[in-house]
């Protein structure tokens, strides 16, 4: 008989990883623009520099949660921010939420809009199915959030590679001579290497905001070096797709991409492969876009269920799971579904640009100096009462 092949659980999780970091922002190459090739040649290597932070960071959050036990955002925000707790830990929960509730909202209409743009149906109904998809994911648990997003980031890492790796090949020598000519001055750029870099830590900074899902699946993770595993794999995963993202839009550095809504589909409209890579980018940001959203609702669904039932007994809390899922799926499904429909993303959105920079020291430097100081591990005994 044939052995199944079971992939391994960090693997999982750096896909979580990708998968909520590959959102509409990204698919669209709008992010990449905004934060790396409208500063100049300095993109050809800060995407790297800002994905190996973002690993060191999420390497120390899940060794947090594995060494003191605490496996929702909620009990690893009130364990990790002693001894200023009560301030710091509402913070990074206004901080998630507000992520959530953006990017969640955004996934519906970025979804939705798209798939009518491709098939022409409703968009109120494009939506209502993309709301049906993300709450059966987010309410049966971490192990099918997991499962889907493998199953996700493999088909978006094949299309990345698909649109982007025929076009980086064939425009090889725009590339080196846009970088080429960025780094020499004949060709204009603004942004200062400080201004560039600066960025380039709030983009690390408004990818950490999304902590609070990844934390959601810490207790999968058997131990610290399965944690360090999850990161390195992530950092490869990411970097890799983002620097070819990079790669394929500073191509089309002098022809106007910089304005662009949708680079990515600049790209393809006037790269290799026009005529069949456009409905592919198409299905790649719907996919950005939901997955974004089931990764960050799950993530908050896994903290509210566990607040629900921390004074139950075991027994009890399996018993009411699904139930308790279910109902806190619902509630955030819907609410962003509403946001979407009724056009409050601006309204949300205000304080939406400022979360990468409070997140820089919020989450990022606390994480890495209390990360290389260290900390002591709860004993063994303590893990039945956590």
């Amino acid at each position: 008989m044939e052995k199944k092949f079971v992939m391994p659980t960090f693997f999982a999780v750096a896909f979580v990883w990708f998968t909520t970091h590959f959102g509409g922002g990204f698919a669209s190459g709008r992010q990449v623009v905004q934060y790396y090739i409208g500063y100049g040649w300095y993109a050809s290597f800060l995407p790297i520099l800002s994905q190996a932070i973002e690993a060191l960071v999420f390497y120390y959050a899940w060794k947090f949660a594995l060494e003191k036990r605490k496996y929702d955002y909620r009990s690893w925000t009130l364990e990790f921010y002693k001894p200023v707790e009560k301030v710091m830990s509402p913070v990074f929960e206004g901080i998630f939420q507000l992520i959530l509730v953006t990017a969640t909202a955004v996934a519906f209409a970025t979804g939705g809009a798209t798939i009518t743009k491709v098939f022409g149906t409703s968009y109120i109904l494009n939506t209502l199915v993309i709301a049906a998809f993300m709450l059966v994911l987010t309410i049966f648990g971490a192990g099918l959030v997991r499962k889907a997003a493998s199953f996700i980031a493999v088909a978006i890492i094949t299309g990345v590679l698909v649109v982007y790796v025929p076009n980086v090949i064939a425009s090889w020598g725009d590339i080196t001579a846009n970088i080429a000519g960025l780094k020499a001055g004949t060709i204009e750029s603004t942004g200062t290497f400080a201004q560039a870099l600066w960025k380039t830590m709030v983009y690390a900074g408004f990818q950490s905001c999304c902590l609070g899902a990844y934390l959601a699946h810490s207790n999968a993770l058997k131990d610290v070096n399965d944690a360090k595993k999850a990161a390195g794999w992530g950092f490869v995963i990411n970097a890799t797709i983002l620097m070819i993202s990079t790669l394929g839009i500073m191509a089309f550095y002098q022809d106007g991409i910089l304005d662009e809504a949708v680079p990515a589909l600049f790209v393809v409209m006037n790269g290799v492969g026009s005529a069949w890579m456009t409905p592919l980018i198409s299905i790649l940001i719907i996919l950005g876009a939901v997955s974004t959203g089931v990764n960050l609702i799950y993530g908050t669904t896994n903290r509210i269920v566990n607040f629900l039932g921390k004074n139950d007994s075991e027994e009890v809390q399996k018993e009411k799971l699904t139930k308790r899922s279910m109902g806190v799926s619902l509630a955030y499904v819907v609410a962003t579904w509403c946001i979407a429909q009724f056009g409050l993303i601006p309204l949300i959105a205000k304080g939406y640009g400022t979360l990468g920079y409070i997140a820089v020291f919020v989450i990022i430097i606390p994480l890495i100096v209390k990360g290389l100081k260290g900390w002591k591990p709860v004993a063994e005994s303590a893990d039945k009462a956590n």
